[in-house]
C-alpha cells in the first residue's frame, strides 16, 4: 500500500502543477521510489528484505520523504 501511495501522490502531483517547468522530474521523484518498492514485491529474495525491521525503516524513511516531498513541492 506504502507504494500505491506514493504513486499515486506522485501522478496527482504531476496533474495540478502541469503548468509548471520540471514537473516530470520533480513527479517521477516521487513515483519512481513507489514503482521501485512494487516491484520489489514480485521478486522472492527482495520480500524477505522487505519484511526484515531493516526493510521496513528503509521502506519508511524513503517514502515519508517522498511523500514530504510531494507535499512540499
Amino acid at each position: 500500500m506504502w507504494a500505491y501511495a506514493m504513486i499515486a501522490t506522485g501522478l496527482i502531483n504531476w496533474d495540478y502543477q502541469r503548468a509548471n517547468h520540471n514537473v516530470i522530474a520533480k513527479s517521477a521523484a516521487i513515483v519512481l521510489p513507489g514503482i521501485i518498492l512494487f516491484a520489489l514485491t514480485f521478486y522472492t529474495p527482495a520480500k524477505s528484505f522487505l519484511q526484515s525491521n531493516a526493510g521496513r525503516a528503509i521502506t519508511l524513511i524513503i517514502g515519508a520523504l517522498a511523500l514530504a516531498y510531494a507535499f512540499i513541492n
